[in-house]
């Protein structure tokens, strides 16, 4: 009876062994996930906040563009200020305020989900995320005041949603970048810098204030430049500080003579770029490699020279 009875323990033992071995392997797949596509879905809400911020600040520029169009325009000697009064500058204060906090949580947000996800990003030792949104905004207000006609309903909105989304996407790119990346994520964040110093420059500029009043607004808006294009490279905030103090003051007194030099329109913003431009990537290098090289000396003071060249023969 009991050489003819059915006992099977191997097989139990060798069934239950299997069931662990098949979950060990279900758990080394779901651990062999790539790492990136675990970041881009965390990662989900956190660019959701930065494309809400933007739609916010091209809602704002919406509203003050159809504010400046509806006033009854006077004759003030200074453009911005033709359709624009007390209100409209009112909230462009507060727009301006709202924005660059947006901007800042938007960010704070992308390195805390970075940093829960094992993949922490540079620590910045001051807040910084909030300059280009501030002066992309400035930009388009200025341009709204300026102009101030139906076409800017959808330009200043524009240039709004491009000021805030194109940097904050620049920064992200610039925390995430690898050595394959790194020239990319570069390149997005000099160009929404240099697109926004044009914008604002020009918009100074085409006002045709006195020195008193657009020497200062040249000045600060630079420096913030400057001092978000020295970003990229290794100098401690004290030195970038002191770099874009520099910048700034190059920039004003370029503004100073250009201020005498018989050129209206977007002339006037061009040359204020190209003086931007040089400056800021001799600057940029400075902090970078410790030294300026005679090659990048060629570089951006030839281009810019050459760029200048063509605005005084075409003006």
């Amino acid at each position: 009876m009991s050489a003819g009875r059915e006992i099977s323990p191997a097989p139990e033992e060798g069934t239950l062994a299997e069931d662990a071995n098949e979950a060990t392997n279900t758990s080394a797949l779901r651990s062999d996930v790539p790492v990136g596509a675990t970041i881009d879905r965390a990662r989900q809400p956190v660019y959701g906040q930065g494309i809400v911020v933007s739609l916010i600040a091209a809602a704002f520029l919406l509203i003050l563009a159809i504010l400046a169009v509806r006033e009854r325009e006077t004759v003030t000697g200074t453009p911005a200020t033709e359709t624009t009064g007390p209100l409209f500058w009112g909230l462009a204060v507060l727009f301006i305020l709202l924005i660059g906090v947006g901007a800042q949580f938007s960010e704070i947000s992308a390195a805390r989900s970075a940093a829960a996800l094992g993949h922490p990003r540079r620590v910045h030792e001051f807040p910084t995320a909030w300059i280009i949104p501030v002066c992309g905004m400035f930009a388009a207000i200025m341009l709204v005041a300026t102009l101030h006609s139906t076409a800017m309903f959808v330009a200043g909105p524009l240039i709004a949603f491009f000021a805030v989304g194109g940097s904050l996407l620049a920064r992200d790119l610039l925390d995430d970048a690898t050595d394959a990346t790194l020239r990319t994520a570069a390149t997005v964040h000099t160009i929404v810098i240099h697109v926004v110093a044009f914008l604002g420059l020009s918009a100074i500029y085409l006002n045709k204030m006195s020195l008193l009043a657009a020497v200062p607004l040249v000045a600060v808006f630079s420096f913030l430049l400057f001092l978000e294009n020295l970003e990229r490279g290794s100098a401690r905030m004290p030195q970038r500080v002191f770099y874009a103090f520099l910048g700034a003051s190059v920039i004003s007194f370029v503004m100073v003579f250009l201020n005498w030099w018989l050129t209206y329109g977007w002339t006037g913003g061009g040359v204020l770029l190209v003086a931007f431009y040089a400056i800021a990537g001799v600057l940029l290098v400075q902090t970078q490699h410790g030294v300026v090289r005679r090659r990048d000396l060629a570089e951006f003071l030839g281009v810019g020279a050459l760029v200048l060249a063509v605005l005084i023969v075409t003006m």
